[in-house]
């Protein structure tokens, strides 16, 4: 499979960014709902001041790929790593949320504050509280107790805008590493995208959930491979 010349006839690129492409470097901070703002903060400036790696290589290839291409990226990453690669950021939506970003820990209202605006706060050691009720500020990322899905929202309406436009054009859908973890923001309606769309090319990247639906096989691709390796490897 020629990848760089599938994307190259294409009229437009859905790239679904999955879990196998999250910042693993510390695992300490994975999968915990009682983390306080000051191990959250912690993980946020180890991410910008880490040194370039396996992951920031894959997405400067795909970002390469992508030139010069009516795109549009869904992540369920948390990390951030996507908006540092050279995307348009107006071209990317985190459903999962993101560390850049904080919520009322009750959600008492829906707004938003960005994370660097407490920097100073948190520096000293002294924990954000919601302006409104005074409760601590959280992270806005899938995983806290209550979250709040305000924070994406409105680029979602973008995303779903761009996606209606894809209507009966020649689109790549182009998942990588999209596991089972939530399923119906990704996995499933990219299968119903490449199902209605019979100009829809399928291509699934997955270290072992890989397999495509049988009646997409003959206009899509199921690669056992880990996707970082992947795209790494393609030539541009």
């Amino acid at each position: 499979m020629d990848l760089a010349k599938i994307l190259e006839t294409s009229e437009m690129v859905l790239v679904a960014i999955g879990e196998e492409f999250q910042d693993s470097s510390l695992d300490i901070y994975n999968n915990k709902d009682d983390r306080n703002i000051f191990e959250e903060y912690t993980r946020l400036e180890h991410l910008k001041k880490r040194e370039e790696d396996r992951v920031d290589q894959a997405y400067s290839r795909l970002n390469s790929l992508l030139k010069n291409k009516d795109y549009f990226l869904v992540t369920m990453c948390c990390d951030d790593k996507i908006y540092d690669a050279g995307f348009e950021k107006n071209r990317i939506v985190a459903p999962c949320g993101s560390y850049h970003s904080l919520q009322c820990e009750d959600v008492c209202t829906n707004e938003i504050y960005p994370t660097e605006n407490f920097k100073k706060d948190i520096d000293e050691g002294k924990e954000p509280l919601c302006p409104h009720c005074r409760k601590r500020l959280v992270i806005n990322r899938i995983g806290v107790p209550r979250y709040s899905e305000e924070g994406y929202l409105k680029q979602w309406e973008v995303y779903t805008g761009w996606l209606q436009g894809s209507l009966n054009k020649k689109i790549c859908i182009l998942e990588l590493g999209v596991g089972l973890d939530h399923p119906s923001v990704i996995r499933w309606p990219a299968e119903k995208i490449a199902y209605f769309n019979q100009k829809a090319t399928l291509i699934r990247v997955h270290s072992f959930l890989y397999q495509i639906p049988e009646e997409l096989k003959e206009r899509g691709y199921s690669i056992q491979e880990d996707p970082v390796i992947f795209l790494t490897n393609q030539i541009v």
